[in-house]
């Protein structure tokens, strides 16, 4: 083996995964040249991945258009069953939907996004679903408590790489308002929202904690904006930070 082969190697697993993060951001079958243009790559090294990706299983290719296959389900079941957090976030949700009446959900951050690792609706279920393995922004509604949490390098690249700061309400936020709210944030260790990420809903959220110091994960509960006002939302703070402080306790049993 050539000094240069590792390394060629090395490329080709993160193009590989280049490729299914395309197909699993698509919410409908893509073409080998949408594929190519949306991972940077040449025609020809898509498609020579895609048939690697083919014969595991992590692909299916159906009237020339390539979408995730079964193998990524498998992948999915080994992470909740094996990982801690999403071990204990069952009972922890429940008891908090439960007790609130709102959706509870938690999320864990997956580089500059989070995604929906568990969720349980209250007696006041939010109109629209959000379903397991959602990637959503770290930048608004629950994220917010993520980014808060992160270094300045990597919230430098968030920033960067958001093109618009402004929320779903149509509010607009400059980079200065942003890293002023996460220094809130922060500070007082919950963030609530309303219109934020979506339209006529409003949520809580609170970090929850790393032994070491920071945040693994991001604790909300949320419902129709109109029927759970500010002051309302606010009262539920002290029992997302037990439910954050549980998570945090259970993770590792």
């Amino acid at each position: 083996m050539t000094a240069g082969q590792p390394q060629a190697s090395m490329r080709s697993v993160e193009r590989a995964f280049d490729v299914i993060e395309v197909l699993e951001r698509s919410d409908k079958p893509l073409r080998l040249s949408d594929v190519a243009r949306r991972a940077g790559l040449s025609p020809a090294t898509t498609l020579r991945l895609l048939g690697v990706l083919q014969r595991r299983g992590y692909v299916v290719a159906e009237q020339q258009a390539y979408h995730l296959g079964p193998a990524t389900l498998g992948a999915a079941h080994g992470f909740l069953v094996t990982d801690g957090l999403s071990r204990a976030a069952t009972p922890v949700l429940q008891e908090l939907a439960a007790t609130t009446g709102l959706t509870a959900t938690l999320h864990i951050r997956s580089g500059l996004e989070r995604i929906v690792i568990a969720r349980v609706d209250g007696a006041d279920p939010l109109r629209y679903q959000l379903p397991i393995g959602h990637r959503l922004p770290l930048h608004l509604g629950a994220g917010k408590v993520l980014a808060a949490a992160m270094p300045e390098e990597e919230l430098a690249a968030l920033i960067a790489a958001v093109r618009d700061l402004g929320t779903a309400g149509g509010r607009p936020v400059s980079e200065t308002e942003l890293r002023a709210e996460l220094a809130l944030i922060s500070e007082r260790g919950y963030h609530y929202s309303i219109n934020e990420r979506v339209l006529g809903s409003s949520g809580i959220s609170t970090p929850v904690p790393r032994p070491e110091g920071g945040a693994i994960a991001s604790v909300s509960v949320s419902g129709p904006a109109e029927r759970h006002p500010e002051s309302e939302m606010l009262g539920w703070v002290p029992e997302l930070r037990r439910a954050a402080a549980a998570l945090g306790r259970r993770r590792d049993l």
